[in-house]
């Protein structure tokens, strides 16, 4: 910033010094506009005005762009912060379901094996029961007493 103020005010004293050197009366017309016998000095130096003032406008609406621009930039990169927070909460709080399920899993696989010890030595049971003749073999579901 300071180097373009600088560069602006090197280019000022040019043209003022420019504008000294060339101080003869002159005539200009604009369109309808005309005026006789005016410096050619203060033509340099309102031409010069002129430019930087159009320069300044343009810059100043290309920076007021920029801001409205940023500012919904900033917006948006807050809205994606806040999403991003309630991800990572999201995130933790599904990881320690996910452990929790975990581990419900591991203790229900236990009581299932056990079960299915249990299982298997009541059929061990069974069998060596009917083996031993003291119970007779189920019959195909009928019930003979009544």
């Amino acid at each position: 910033m300071l180097a373009i103020a600088i560069v602006a005010l090197a280019f000022a004293v040019l043209v003022a010094m420019f504008a000294i050197q060339n101080s003869a009366l002159v005539s200009i017309s604009f369109f309808k506009w005309q005026l006789k016998d005016i410096s050619l000095a203060i033509v340099i130096l309102g031409s010069a005005a002129a430019g930087a003032l159009a320069v300044g406008l343009f810059t100043f609406v290309r920076e007021i762009g920029l801001r409205l621009s940023l500012r919904s930039c900033n917006a948006k990169l807050d809205a994606v912060a806040t999403e991003l927070d309630e991800t990572r909460e999201n995130s933790v709080r599904l990881g320690k379901e996910v452990e929790n399920l975990t581990e419900a899993i591991h203790v229900k696989a236990k009581e299932l094996e056990t079960e299915q010890r249990l299982v298997s030595a009541l059929q061990v049971e069974l069998e060596a029961t009917q083996a031993m003749e003291i119970l007779p073999e189920p019959q195909g579901g009928e019930n003979k007493n009544m």
